[in-house]
């Protein structure tokens, strides 16, 4: 049985952490939710509070420097708006050239005490970084805003196996000790023109380990690169504590004609699933007025794969094996969903509701019916060797038994049914698709890709052409169903699967 880790680590390239700054006033007269008492699933928030999100964190019409607020800033005053929720940040002078990217790195554990325990694996601060395009030409107010998820897999035990093992993970995926100091500037280059160019840009950096879910602030130690470590999963509250300091310091004010697009990739496609509710719930006129998009990609694995010589982790079906994650981890999952389920439920218990599939019919269906109606773009290979391995199914190969061959046409069969697929570019309720199946593809230096995880050629040149390009139908998706009527999130959309090995010198174009 060949296995292969959960997702790849992403490479960072940074310096140094350091010290922070003073709390915002009043910052500690913040509400809590109320933990609920966690079951056998670890569907709740037990033992970390998580701040509400509309909680008064400064006194209404009270202002103060606009430079302690953020480094960004460099100058003015910033005024509490009327619910108390954040500053006013438009009278604030921005920092550096303007004509050039501004990016600046934040550690909310050191802005404010109620994000004390936003941290990673290791009990670092949890970082995110904030990017500023150049400053319009006229003056005009940014208003367009993508808020970014960062990918690189999970782990739950204390083992250094490939199969959601701590031991041997990347450290910049367990801690934020190689990212830059709180506060920390740099500049850089425009972004070439395109429909996000202009866009106010945030990356959250992953170091938890739990698609961006946890709560356990005292899980489980784990031996780490030989040494016995405290270890902590803390996804869940480093989304909060990002999208409150967004809110409070930066300008995230949904009183204004705010454009979001929410998106994730790998892990992070996990997470926007994940934590679509916190969003909406800091932004709700946004996402009432059609002016929140979703993009979750590569993250959307069904949990009913049930094949007892290919379990998932080794533990058995994905069911079991995300019941085994999601109590470790002690995820705070969608609140509507985990409601309408039953702990014990051996088909539909509360921990399925970390499932993409499931969480796919709630930020699409109508209000009325208790969803967030919000248009959400789907990427998703269906053929996705990262996955498959963790349940070890091997790489497709002229070696292949007749066996493997049907195991892999089962898994097929799983994705189609979990997107339900029923022909060539058609599926009877995903709206905004995008899924190959597709085990190989081409690098652009020639050689064999055998792991179709991220876009590859898909975000530019895919069989079919560039017009039908992830980036083009994502271009398609932004300027189509911004500011949508009720019903958008149901709305038609495009459906592309490309049911093909895609290697450019060998298949014949329009294989979709």
């Amino acid at each position: 049985m060949r296995s292969f880790p959960f997702l790849l680590p992403a490479l960072l390239a940074c310096i140094a952490c350091g010290a922070g700054e003073p709390p915002l006033k009043n910052s500690t007269d913040a509400t809590a939710d109320t933990p609920t008492p966690r079951g056998a699933t670890g569907t709740s928030n037990a033992g970390v509070a998580l701040p509400e999100a509309k909680a008064a964190v400064c006194t209404p019409g009270t202002s103060v420097a606009c430079a302690g607020l953020a480094a960004v800033w460099a100058g003015g005053s910033a005024t509490c708006r009327a619910s108390g929720n954040g500053y006013d940040v438009s009278s604030c002078t921005r920092a550096g050239n303007p004509t050039r990217r501004l990016t600046e790195t934040v550690r909310p554990a050191l802005r404010d005490t109620r994000w004390t325990e936003a941290r990673c694996n290791l009990g670092d601060e949890f970082v995110f970084e904030v990017t500023f395009p150049p400053a319009p030409p006229d003056g005009s107010p940014l208003t367009q805003w993508v808020l970014r998820l960062e990918g690189g897999g999970f782990c739950a035990f204390d083992s250094t196996s490939p199969y959601g093992g701590c031991g041997n993970r990347d450290i910049d995926l367990v801690s934020s000790v190689n990212l830059p100091a709180d506060r920390a500037l740099r500049e850089s280059a425009p972004a070439k023109p395109d429909d996000f160019s202009g866009a106010i840009d945030v990356l959250g950096h992953y170091c938890s380990s739990d698609l961006w879910t946890g709560t356990a602030l005292d899980a489980p130690d784990i031996t780490y690169k030989g040494t016995k470590r405290d270890w902590r999963y803390m996804g869940a509250l480093n989304v909060e504590a990002m999208l409150a300091v967004l809110v409070e310091r930066y300008g995230l004010d949904d009183s204004k004609p705010l454009r979001v697009l929410w998106r994730g990739g790998s892990a992070g496609g996990f997470g926007a699933f994940n934590n679509t509710h916190r969003v909406v719930r800091r932004l709700p006129k946004a996402a009432k007025q059609g002016r929140l998009l979703v993009f979750p990609g590569a993250g959307y694995i069904p949990l009913d794969w049930d094949e007892p010589d290919y379990p998932v982790l080794g533990i058995g079906s994905g069911l079991e094996a995300f019941g085994q994650l999601t109590t470790t981890w002690r995820s705070s999952l969608t609140p509507s969903c985990v409601a309408a389920r039953t702990p014990g439920d051996p088909v539909h218990p509360p921990h399925e509701c970390i499932s993409g599939p499931v969480l796919y019919d709630i930020i699409t269906a109508p209000e009325s019916e208790g969803g967030f109606d919000l248009p959400t773009l789907v990427w998703q290979n269906r053929q996705d060797q990262l996955y498959m391995s963790n349940s070890g199914l091997p790489y497709l190969s002229a070696t292949n038994t007749p066996a493997e061959l049907a195991v892999r046409d089962r898994w097929v069969e799983t994705m189609n049914r979990a997107m339900s697929i029923t022909g060539r570019n058609t599926s009877s309720r995903m709206k905004w698709l995008y899924a190959p199946s597709d085990p190989v593809v081409q690098r652009a230096n020639g050689s064999i890709e055998p792991n179709v995880h991220a876009a590859l050629l898909y975000s530019t040149t895919p069989p079919s052409g560039e017009a039908n390009s992830l980036n083009a139908v994502l271009s398609r998706f932004w300027n189509t169903m911004l500011g949508s009527g009720p019903g958008r999130g149901r709305a038609a959309g495009e459906v592309h699967t490309f049911d093909c090995n895609w290697v450019p010198d060998r298949d014949a174009r329009g294989c979709e």
